[in-house]
């Protein structure tokens, strides 16, 4: 979990504190679950009104990686010496 520090103004912050308490009691955590909840409406009505981002271009890996490659290739994966296909692990 994460922590966020704002600075508010003493009017909102009453308003804000009376109203959450009112909402969600005075026990632990009222404040936390009226900001999430406030934030979250916020960001979604922002995001709504942002366009989408142009999707990113993969770029392709180091071909002197064996690693790298086997990791743009997932499900290839060919059995070393002495070993069959039933012992060899897929790569997810």
């Amino acid at each position: 979990m994460a922590e966020l520090k704002v600075y508010l103004s003493g009017e909102l912050d009453k308003r804000f504190r009376m109203l959450a308490m009112g909402v969600f009691g005075y026990g632990r955590g009222s404040l936390s679950e009226a900001a999430v909840e406030a934030l979250t409406k916020w960001c979604e009505e922002h995001e709504a009104h942002m366009p989408d981002p142009e999707p990113k271009q993969e770029t392709s890996r180091s071909n002197s990686d064996p690693v790298a490659r086997a990791e743009e290739r997932p499900g290839v994966v060919s059995p070393g010496k002495g070993e069959s296909r039933s012992s060899t692990l897929s790569i997810s």
